[in-house]
């Protein structure tokens, strides 16, 4: 097995499907999970100087991959955080909408429309 580090950007904005394997728990978080999270956000864009930040461990496994073209991963690590993420930029998407705020919420819509996590 080989560990790098990706940005999380990568991991929403491209043409790879995450499966989450039947043995996986559900989704399960709860208010004190994703405050921590959600703190740390604020907090970096409150910051006066930009800086990156670690969002935890994502270990996939390559899988056979069908269509063509989609790289396919089975997610065996890191399953409650990016739903957690996905759930907060639909947020975010829906509340641009709310407001008017038509670029933005058709960017997200844009990012997070190519992405695929299947259990």
């Amino acid at each position: 097995m080989q560990a790098s580090e990706t940005k999380l950007q990568q991991i929403i904005e491209g043409t790879k499907q995450y499966v989450v394997p039947l043995f996986q728990r559900p989704y399960s978080w709860k208010k004190s999970e994703w405050q921590v999270l959600w703190d740390d956000l604020i907090e970096l864009c409150e910051s006066e100087s930009p800086r990156t930040h670690f969002m935890g461990s994502i270990v996939t496994i390559p899988t056979n991959s069908i269509p063509e073209g989609v790289s396919k991963y089975l997610l065996i690590d890191g399953q409650q955080r990016l739903t957690t993420i996905f759930i907060l930029l639909c947020a975010v998407r829906d509340l641009a909408k709310q407001i008017e705020e038509e670029k933005l919420a058709a960017k997200i819509d844009n990012t997070i429309g190519s992405i695929s996590l299947w259990r």
